[in-house]
């Protein structure tokens, strides 16, 4: 191989590494900005179970992402405890629909049930949302990828079917 060859083969090399590299950075630091200041520790401190806000999370195809009466059945503007953020009572004052941004999504392809997973597979929440009731700033990005090699891992270590038609349309 001559220098030229050689020289244009690192060349390459180096394009791929750098793409890769910024892949793999851009997916790390994809994150969103939520409307409201949520504090989920506080509200897990505070005894509040995942499925009081999370209407659906336990017995449902879906969970719900809480949203204005939902909110509303604790917080009232102006009052002292608990403590509401302004955002938080501007959305209550107007009964205005929370514009939360979706951070887990099942591809269109994918069939998911939370109830399948949280009441048969007896899953915890962390295990696909992680330790979610340590934070204390909004869910900005997924604590866990949810990619099908997770999905798969899971499947098999747990022994449950890891036929493609279970959760492929």
């Amino acid at each position: 191989m001559s220098k030229e060859e050689l020289y244009g083969w690192l060349g390459w090399l180096a394009v791929v590494l750098v793409l890769i590299a910024s892949g793999w950075w851009t997916y790390q630091r994809w994150e969103v900005s939520q409307p409201v200041p949520f504090d989920h520790k506080k509200h897990v401190d505070f005894g509040i179970a995942c499925d009081a806000c999370h209407v659906g999370a336990k017995d449902e195809i879906r969970a719900s992402v809480p949203n204005t009466p939902i909110c509303a059945l604790c917080h009232q503007p102006g009052q002292a405890s608990p403590k509401t953020p302004k955002t938080l009572e501007g959305y209550i004052q107007e009964m205005k629909t929370i514009p939360w941004k979706k951070i887990y999504k099942a591809p269109q392809h994918v069939r998911f049930s939370h109830k399948r997973h949280v009441e048969m597979g007896k899953l915890d929440c962390k295990v696909c949302h992680g330790d979610i009731g340590k934070m204390e700033r909004p869910v900005a990005r997924q604590a866990v990828p949810l990619e099908m090699e997770g999905c798969m891992e899971c499947h098999r270590r747990e022994r449950v079917t890891t036929d493609c038609m279970a959760c492929h349309k």
